[in-house]
């Protein structure tokens, strides 16, 4: 079995992931547009809420676009359900709001449930009114059928984080891997379907190997899919997390490609995985194509350079717990903890802290926040140790990777300062031995 890890990376970071440019660009254009809509617009007395990011966006699954196509952000904007409007009056007086300001006039579109906003370059922004009605059952609108459609799609954002905690984060990318690969062949299995396929594969009692690196879980889940549907005779169910099917939005015809198309990746990816290191890269080119394996000049570049961004690697001066501390590690699958992380809805930190992962982790800077340990099934008494990661190009222009371990009580506070993709580490120590540990990442977007 080869791995190809750094292959891996490289190809992912060349031709799939969106570029760090674009996703800052994109960050700040919904911050802007977020203060906007809470501080200046028409709109601002009967808006809940900031924009909550949803869909690929939340899920930090973009991919970079395909030839001819742009790419986008879904966000949805909390709205207090009026008496007096029709389902159809959230998006027009939302685009209503939009064209009012000079920053936004002439490069807004009314769609059936949104409203897009064009930016120069290649991307947009669809806002959709999000309403909780009187029952606490939360709807979108469908302006055209004036109608409220019943949906969570911060439910669904949250199982997509949990699926990929129990993943070490590698969901994710197999993800965009997978979405590449569609945007490259005869399928057309809208991006939420495929997420939603390749998370209800992941086995949260699978045996660590599974999940160790991005070859492997990339095997295990597009097997596991074929596995699933591969001897289907119709369309699956395919749960939104509030009991509805999304597998409504695949044809008949169009799920006859998926398990014909899975089918074939699962038996290339397999032999690619299992081939011996000097011929892994050939099986995996069959698979995505000759330019994995080809690392750009300005990726091995960025990769020697002297600003290095520690994003997910051991930075400067940062503390681990058998080293520094004399703590071994030895997670017990029947031992588990949660590090569930909580921000304020504004700067003064008024109101109640909501939970982060429901806003696909992202936080606006300068909010408070708190870091709890829950469902911890570790017997009393033991003890938490703390770990608080940056990571990123500002903490490496400021030297601020942090990485310090520090023991506390169940629950730390922290404060959102610069951007950048951060995380927070809990480990359950017991008898002097680390046996269970979690992981809650936190992006803060720039404003």
């Amino acid at each position: 079995m080869t791995a190809r890890v750094r292959e891996f990376n490289l190809f992912l970071q060349d031709y799939v992931n969106l570029n760090q440019t674009r996703i800052k660009t994109l960050q700040t254009r919904v911050s802007n547009l977020d203060d906007f809509l809470l501080e200046d617009s028409t709109l601002a007395d009967v808006i809940e809420d900031g924009l909550v990011p949803q869909g690929s966006f939340a899920h930090k699954t973009i991919i970079r676009p395909f030839t001819g196509n742009d790419f986008d952000a879904d966000v949805l904007l909390p709205m207090e359900e009026q008496e007096d409007w029709e389902p159809k009056k959230y998006t027009v007086e939302l685009q209503k709001a939009l064209e009012a300001s000079s920053r936004y006039e002439e490069k807004t579109i009314l769609k059936t449930r949104c409203v897009t906003v064009n930016y120069a370059g290649d991307f947009h922004i669809d806002v959709v009114p999000f309403i909780t009605r009187a029952d606490g059952s939360t709807y979108i609108t469908h302006r055209t059928n004036n109608e409220f459609l019943r949906c969570d799609p911060k439910a669904f954002t949250s199982w997509i984080e949990e699926q990929a905690r129990a993943t070490n984060g590698h969901l994710i990318r197999v993800i965009r891997l997978v979405k590449y690969l569609r945007d490259r062949s005869s399928i057309q299995t809208p991006s939420v379907v495929l997420a939603a396929l390749l998370a209800e594969r992941v086995r949260s009692f699978a045996g660590v190997d599974d999940y160790t690196n991005v070859a492997t879980t990339l095997v295990s889940l597009v097997e596991g899919l074929h596995e699933y549907i591969g001897s289907m005779t119709s369309k699956p169910w395919v749960d939104d997390r509030i009991g509805q099917n999304l597998a409504d939005r695949l044809t008949e015809s169009g799920f006859k490609n998926l398990q014909s198309q899975v089918k074939t990746w699962a038996g290339k990816m397999r032999t690619a995985l299992d081939a011996d290191a000097a011929e892994s890269v050939e099986k995996w080119q069959s698979v995505f194509g000759d330019n994995f394996g080809a690392a750009k000049k300005e990726s091995l570049v960025l990769a020697g350079a002297a600003l290095e961004t520690y994003e997910k690697r051991v930075a400067p001066g940062e503390q681990r717990l058998p080293e520094d501390f004399g703590i071994p590690i030895r997670l017990d699958p029947k031992h588990r903890i949660r590090v569930v992380g909580r921000a304020a809805a504004t700067t003064r930190a008024g109101g109640r802290f909501r939970q982060i992962s429901a806003r696909g982790n992202h936080v606006r800077i300068g909010r408070k926040l708190r870091f709890t340990v829950e469902d911890c099934t570790v017997e009393k008494p033991y003890d938490v140790y703390w770990k608080v990661r940056n990571a990123g190009e500002e903490a490496a222009n400021l030297n601020d990777f942090r990485g310090e371990i520090r023991q506390s009580g169940d629950s730390i506070t922290e404060t959102s300062t610069f951007a950048g993709n951060h995380w927070v580490q809990a480990w359950a120590v017991k008898d002097d031995v680390a046996v269970a540990t979690s992981i809650q990442d936190v992006t803060i977007v720039p404003s």
